[in-house]
């Protein structure tokens, strides 16, 4: 009989956003806000006794479901949940966690008290408050916190084709699949939800036959605009703006890519620069291809 254990700790996490309580209540309030910053919700009902239940994992790796119950509900003041965490079919722990919202002369102070039971060594105390810290220094960039560090590789392009069709060519998986990815490399889309806080998973395929897995969520889809967070490291967050050209017959796109280090930006930007520049060259060259079969 193997035999079984568990373990009990208590961790305590504050931050301090530049930014109102309301806006830091509605980040953990609102479904679309969360998954910003969050895996995306597959059930999301805020509300005393309302669930939550979110899945998510490395691509190949085991599935964790995140399973809480809301317990107590103070707007812009008080959030109690507790929660399970299972790895596949194994529950690896059990937890209540208070967030406490205050405001504060720099803004609003945020208070993370986690009481948790972890079973079996699956997971420890230390590694789940290491997670959290960076889930709120997420928390925080969603907030603006960063916007006074620019981090930011920007391309454009004027495409000959009607902004629909460009719009068409990002949104339809089967041609999405035909131009992502710089000169050389193909592209495998394995699951593509185009909606706030949807997922898209796909794996490139490099000429000297290396496979690169990447895992992106959807932050804002609209005709005009489409921001996704690139979860996969490195993480930068990519919008894509469509502009009307040439009377409605062609299209501007513009490539914003923001990383949210500067060691991933310095080291990367030569590579990303020249690869988004071939992204776009072989959009250009399949919206040829499907305007003038």
């Amino acid at each position: 009989m193997n035999q079984r254990f568990t373990t009990q700790s208590t961790f305590q996490i504050e931050r301090v956003y530049r930014t109102s309580q309301e806006r830091v209540y509605a980040a953990w309030a609102d479904r679309n806000a969360k998954a910003r910053w969050f895996s995306p919700a597959d059930d999301f009902d805020f509300r005393v006794g309302g669930r939550e239940v979110s899945r998510g994992g490395p691509p190949g790796g085991p599935v964790f479901t995140f399973a809480a119950y809301y317990q107590e509900i103070v707007p812009n003041e008080r959030i109690v949940y507790t929660y399970s965490l299972d790895q596949d079919d194994i529950r690896i722990s059990v937890s209540i966690a208070t967030i406490e919202i205050q405001p504060v002369s720099e803004g609003t102070k945020l208070i993370f008290t986690e009481q948790g039971t972890f079973f079996d060594g699956h997971d420890t105390a230390e590694i789940r408050e290491h997670g959290t810290r960076e889930m709120l220094d997420l928390l925080g960039k969603t907030l603006g916190e960063s916007d006074d560090v620019n981090f930011e590789l920007v391309s454009r392009r004027k495409l000959d084709a009607p902004r629909n069709m460009v719009y068409r060519a990002w949104t339809e998986p089967e041609l999405l699949a035909q131009w992502w990815g710089p000169h050389g490399f193909t592209s495998t889309i394995h699951t593509f939800d185009l909606r706030p806080g949807g997922v898209w998973e796909f794996t490139l395929h490099g000429p000297n036959g290396a496979d690169y897995p990447n895992r992106s969520i959807f932050h804002e889809v609209e005709p005009e605009r489409i921001v996704l967070r690139h979860e996969s490291r490195p993480h930068f967050i990519l919008t894509a703006t469509f502009e009307e050209a040439d009377g409605g017959n062609g299209t501007e796109i513009t490539f914003r890519q923001k990383f949210e280090t500067e060691e991933d930006y310095r080291k990367l930007k030569p590579i990303a620069e020249e690869a988004n520049e071939q992204n776009l060259d072989r959009m250009g060259a399949l919206l040829k291809k499907i305007s003038h079969p």
